[in-house]
């Protein structure tokens, strides 16, 4: 339910108006804030569902509490006999469930979904013992996922559903929203990752503010909620994150405690205030929010809040935001029939197109999508809104699919094996098919920069900021050419003015020499 009058909330309707007109500077995608239980603002995408990224790790915290009394957290690696590609030393099968939901194992082994700086400033293996020392560790977070599969028999999108969304009543999540994601060359242990609404994430953090609490059921034991949101560690990692760490949660002193997602995803549960507010980025399109900003936007919304609330608010249904128009021709079942492929590409990943349930959906490693059909040839994914096209032979059959998200992820496989001619050759495949992306344009003009092919660069960036004006990454890496192309210039007119000086001072020694 929706506050008719945030007044009633004791929330200033002038100071959240302020707030919004922040957020939407931002260019984030959505934001919802619940106050009382009531919504006090509504923001933008509230059901549709984006990437979670790192607030997985809070989900996985909340089954181990639905699911207590079959995890014992002081079991060992070595007891469960979890081991990896690289073998676990003796000292690190010592390490404990509890450690590896702290992130605390002492750990150090390449994980799935990993990025860059993590692998960078991953200590040494050995360099700790288990419990010693906290440390963001992606491979502790997978392997919680693996021991409860292990331990509890389930499966964790599915568990998360009978469990937790259903008897919230979340309206937008479904089992398919959530995918393993397997990086095997690294580790045998998945990453788990959700699609989610914003609505339903406030929903979890409603929950945790109540103590584990829905109406008259107890989903959560009140002794998990607070055990798995007490500091375990303090940290010092930036201000926006807080100073603890609790079971997969960023703990900020006595005000609360917030899940973190990758570009701006975060579910801040403020118990002590009645709050809860979540924030979303379109990830999905390279959309991002700073954590300066999202700290900014929340102190914004308590401020606004505190005031006398009122006895007898005015409710009314929270609307559902109107569907976003996509112009969409139905499909034949033979038409569904003739578009079931499976196709292996040169990395040796798999796409799938296959109907389900009446519609085609696609999978290509990152996530089960329905596709909305536009035309016969090209369709768009739900919830990333991406557009794919098809290639059909002669029958009518599908031969080819392209996603601008495929093609980066070919071009990136190609680049890891030494391969940058086909690299590019799949970015330049991407702009050609989707020749109104700013992103396709974007990404080509950095494949091209980095062969040398700077002219050809600035032209497709142009092309970027030509369809999409407000592109800042675009707009960065014009400013990053061509602050090299005048560095150039510049030192050029260095070296020519060295030479003139160097000349004349010849003329001038030559005339005096003459002179004598």
């Amino acid at each position: 339910m929706q506050y008719a009058d945030v007044a009633d909330a004791g929330f200033s309707p002038s100071a959240l108006a302020d707030a919004r007109r922040f957020w939407e500077k931002r260019g984030a995608a959505a934001f919802l804030a619940v106050s009382g239980g009531a919504v006090v603002a509504s923001w933008g995408d509230v059901d549709r569902r984006f990437m979670i990224h790192s607030i997985r790790k809070s989900l996985l915290s909340a089954l181990y509490g639905v699911f207590r009394d079959e995890i014992d957290l002081t079991l060992t690696l070595g007891e469960l006999e979890i081991d990896d590609v690289s073998a676990l030393t003796d000292q690190e099968k010592q390490a404990r469930v509890v450690q590896l939901l702290q992130s605390r194992s002492g750990v150090y082994h390449p994980a799935a979904a990993e990025p860059m700086e993590m692998s960078a400033d991953r200590p040494d293996r050995g360099d700790h013992l288990p419990g010693t020392r906290w440390w963001y560790n992606n491979w502790d977070f997978n392997v919680a996922g693996t021991v409860f599969r292990q331990l509890t028999g389930a499966d964790i999108f599915e568990a998360f559903a009978e469990t937790i969304a259903e008897p919230i009543g979340m309206q937008d999540y479904r089992v398919t929203d959530g995918f393993y994601h397997y990086e095997r060359d690294k580790s045998f242990h998945p990453a788990y990752s959700f699609r989610m609404s914003t609505r339903d994430l406030a929903r979890l953090g409603l929950l945790f503010a109540r103590e584990g609490r829905w109406r008259n059921d107890h989903i959560l034991p009140r002794s998990w909620v607070a055990e798995s949101t007490q500091p375990h560690s303090e940290i010092d990692v930036g201000e926006e994150y807080g100073t603890g760490y609790g079971y997969m949660w960023w703990i900020e002193g006595t005000r609360g405690f917030t899940a973190r997602g990758y570009g701006g995803h975060v579910l801040a549960v403020y118990p002590g205030l009645d709050l809860v507010m979540v924030i979303r980025a379109d990830t999905f399109n390279d959309r991002y929010v700073s954590n300066r900003a999202i700290a900014r936007l929340f102190d914004m919304v308590i401020r606004a809040g505190g005031g006398e609330r009122s006895e007898a608010p005015r409710l009314y249904p929270l609307p559902t935001n109107p569907a976003r128009v996509v112009p969409t021709v139905a499909l034949s079942s033979e038409q569904l029939a003739r578009y079931t492929v499976e196709m292996i590409l040169e990395s040796g990943r798999t796409v799938r197109v296959a109907p389900s349930g009446g519609v085609l959906t696609i999978d290509y490693g990152l996530g089960h999508y329905r596709l909305l059909p536009e035309s016969e040839t090209r369709l768009r994914m739900e919830d990333a809104e991406h557009p794919v096209v098809f290639e059909l032979d002669a029958g009518g059959r599908l031969i080819d699919v392209w996603t601008e998200q495929l093609a980066y992820l070919e071009a990136a496989a190609a680049a890891r094996r030494g391969e940058p001619e086909v690299a590019v050759a799949w970015v330049t495949g991407a702009a050609e098919k989707f020749p109104e992306s700013a992103r396709a344009h974007y990404n080509l003009a950095r494949a091209l920069s980095g062969i040398g092919e700077t002219g050809d660069a600035m032209e497709h960036l142009r092309l970027a900021l030509d369809i999409d004006p407000d592109y800042r990454a675009a707009s960065r890496f014009m400013r990053s050419l061509q602050f090299r192309r005048y560095a150039w210039l510049v030192g050029l007119t260095g070296v020519f003015l060295v030479v003139v000086v160097w000349v004349a001072r010849l003329r001038r020694n030559g005339a005096r020499r003459r002179g004598t």
